[in-house]
C-alpha cells in the first residue's frame, strides 16, 4: 500500500514515496548506507520482513515497491519470499537494462503481487506482478507521474488519487512543491482512500523523498506514524 510520485528535475527527478501499512506493523529503521559488490545503496528497513520498499544507489537508480490488491481481491497462496527482498537484489546493478534483466529473472510466483518501480535519468519504467506473470510499461520522465495502490482495491483508490494528481501536479507551475502537498493532502471526509491516508487499522506510516541529479543523490526519510 502506497503512493508513489516521480516528478521531473531540471538535471534528474524526485520520486516521493507515501509508505501505508497496518499501525501495528513494527516501525522501520532510518535509512543507511549498504555496500552491494561495486555499488553502494541507501534503503530503510522493514525489520518485519528484512527487507525494504524503497533504495537508491550511487548509479542514480531508484527503485521502489508497491503492493498490488487487484479488485475483486484474489486468493493468493502464501508466499515464499517477502517482496522487501527485490529491491535489495535489484540496487546491484549500475544501469536500467540490468535491473530489469535481473527482475525478469525473479521467480514472481514466489512473491505476493506487486509493481516495481524503477527510474534513472530520463526513464521511468514498471513491472506489475500478479499471479506469477510480470508486465513491462516504460514512462519518460518529462512529465510527473503517479503509482498508487490500496488493500482496500486498487480501483477504488487510483480514480480519485490520479484526478487529484492532475489537478495538483501534472498542471502546477512549481511542479516540486505541488508534489509535497499532493503527498501531505487528505480528503476530511475520505481519510481512508486519500493520499496521506488513515483508517482504524492502518495509515501512511512514513514518507521517502529521493533526489537524484547530475551532482548528487539524497534520500530523506520522515516518519508520520508509530
Amino acid at each position: 500500500m502506497c503512493t508513489v510520485s516521480v516528478v521531473p528535475t531540471t538535471a534528474g527527478f524526485r520520486l516521493t514515496c507515501n509508505r501505508d501499512e497496518q499501525r501495528t506493523r513494527p516501525v522501520a529503521r532510518p535509512p543507511a548506507s549498504h555496500r552491494l559488490g561495486q555499488v553502494t545503496a541507501l534503503w530503510p528497513l522493514d525489520p518485519a520482513g528484512g527487507g525494504t520498499w524503497i533504495g537508491v544507489n550511487d548509479a542514480g537508480i531508484a527503485t521502489v515497491l508497491l503492493n498490488r490488491c487487484p479488485s475483486p481481491r484474489r486468493l493468493q497462496r502464501q508466499p515464499d519470499v517477502s517482496r522487501g527482498s527485490i529491491i535489495p537484489a535489484l540496487l546491484r546493478c549500475r544501469s536500467i537494462e540490468s535491473v530489469v534483466h535481473a527482475a525478469n529473472r525473479l521467480r514472481l510466483a514466489r512473491f505476493a503481487p506487486f509493481t516495481l518501480v524503477i527510474v534513472q535519468n530520463r526513464l521511468v519504467l514498471s513491472m506489475t506482478s500478479v499471479d506469477g506473470q510480470g508486465e513491462w510499461r516504460s514512462f519518460a520522465t518529462s512529465q510527473p507521474r503517479l503509482f498508487t495502490s490500496s488493500s482496500l482495491g486498487d480501483e477504488r483508490v487510483a480514480g480519485p488519487r490520479r484526478r487529484l494528481f492532475e489537478r495538483m501536479v501534472e498542471r502546477s507551475r512549481f511542479p516540486l512543491a505541488a508534489q509535497l502537498a499532493f503527498h501531505r493532502h487528505a480528503w476530511p471526509a475520505r481519510p481512508e482512500i486519500s493520499v496521506l491516508m488513515s483508517r482504524d487499522d492502518a495509515a501512511t506510516v512514513s514518507r521517502t523523498i529521493v533526489d537524484v541529479d547530475a551532482r548528487s543523490i539524497r534520500m530523506a526519510y520522515l516518519p508520520l506514524a508509530a
